[in-house]
């Protein structure tokens, strides 16, 4: 009977721990999801940009850089492509004004396809995602159990976790590198 008495509190908690889960998933597609599609060359129309000037990111290790981005298969009543001004983040390579890099245009920003980016990336979404969802586990094992859980085997947990996290970008890296090879 005792039992019986804390199942409803318990059932609250799964499903409160079920929605931090998912709201944990959603901070990260919203942290790393455009910036890492964009770096892998899957989406988005291809084109040409034109760098005017760069600087180094503020909360990233690259360069963003600010220019006009031209795409492949547009084109205007006179016969040249519109070019419109966007920025480029996670820039690489020759960086002075000038100078064309090919990109993939994802929402109002370009990015040039980089597998050694895509796969830090999918490490720093690996990282960030075993870090929010960490209490979300714990509370959803909790309320499995009906009974509150000892946390300790968790920081176990979140370590194998970061180390899978580096795991999964290291074994990516070739894929990214197959995908910017061949993408068109």
């Amino acid at each position: 009977m005792g039992r019986a008495d804390g199942t409803w509190g318990w059932r609250v908690a799964g499903g409160l721990a079920v929605l931090w889960l998912a709201g944990s998933l959603a901070v990260v597609w919203l942290l790393f999801g455009a910036r890492l599609a964009g770096l892998t060359g899957i989406p988005g129309p291809t084109g040409t940009f034109v760098i005017a000037g760069c600087w180094e990111e503020v909360e990233g290790t690259g360069m963003s850089c600010r220019g006009g981005y031209t795409p492949s298969s547009a084109s205007s009543a006179a016969g040249e492509p519109e070019s419109r001004p966007v920025m480029l983040h996670s820039a690489s390579g020759e960086l002075r004004p000038g100078t064309r890099h090919d990109v993939r245009l994802v929402g109002d920003t370009v990015f040039a396809p980089s597998p050694l980016g895509a796969a830090e990336h999918l490490t720093f979404a690996g990282w960030t995602a075993a870090t929010l969802g960490l209490p979300g586990h714990w509370l959803l094992t909790s309320a499995r159990r009906g009974r509150r859980r000892d946390g300790e085997a968790y920081v176990f947990v979140w370590l194998f976790s970061l180390i899978g996290a580096i795991a999964l970008g290291v074994l990516a890296l070739p894929v990214f590198w197959f995908l910017t090879l061949f993408q068109g």
